[in-house]
């Protein structure tokens, strides 16, 4: 009896996260916890995605006193410069959704995490033929043409010597 629970239990949660990966990625934004993003609140994004859905490039002041906008907006993508030196990318696709979180303090280095149904979390995205990879501390990650694009940016931080070395 347990297995057939755990059975009808999983495929519950397989239905509910592919009917959910298919949502609007602004409603994604919207549910987004605020964990994830404690710039802006439920307001601050609801204004922010009606200013991307009229196509107006305004901005908002961010909890912190800074602007936050909408940099680019498609049905399955999303991209908020939260702050100066700081963007949020939403990308989703058929059963999922990855949030992209970069950070640039000079050098750009991203986190890219996989969610599906409510937020839930199933891991980290990693690069995949990355030549150093293994080796670098700054990775980030970006979207072209509806796929994650990862670029090494650790050579920006070392210096010539170290550079040779890389």
């Amino acid at each position: 009896m347990k297995v057939v629970n755990k059975v009808i239990l999983l495929s519950l949660l397989y239905i509910t996260s592919s009917l959910y990966a298919q949502l609007p990625v602004g409603q994604l934004f919207l549910s987004m916890p605020d964990s994830l993003c404690p710039y802006l609140d439920m307001k601050q994004r609801v204004v922010l995605l009606e200013y991307a859905n009229q196509n107006l490039s305004d901005s908002v002041d961010n909890i912190y006193g800074g602007h936050s906008s909408v940099t680019a907006k498609t049905d399955n993508y999303l991209c908020i410069q939260v702050t100066d030196g700081i963007s949020l990318e939403l990308l989703t696709d058929s059963d999922s959704f990855c949030l992209i979180q970069t950070a640039c303090a000079p050098i750009c280095s991203s986190i890219v995490k996989r969610y599906f149904a409510n937020w839930m979390f199933i891991g980290e995205v990693k690069p995949v033929g990355l030549s150093q990879a293994e080796r670098a501390v700054f990775i980030k990650a970006e979207v072209s043409d509806g796929n994650i694009v990862w670029h090494d940016e650790t050579p920006l931080w070392l210096d010539e010597e170290e550079k040779k070395h890389y």
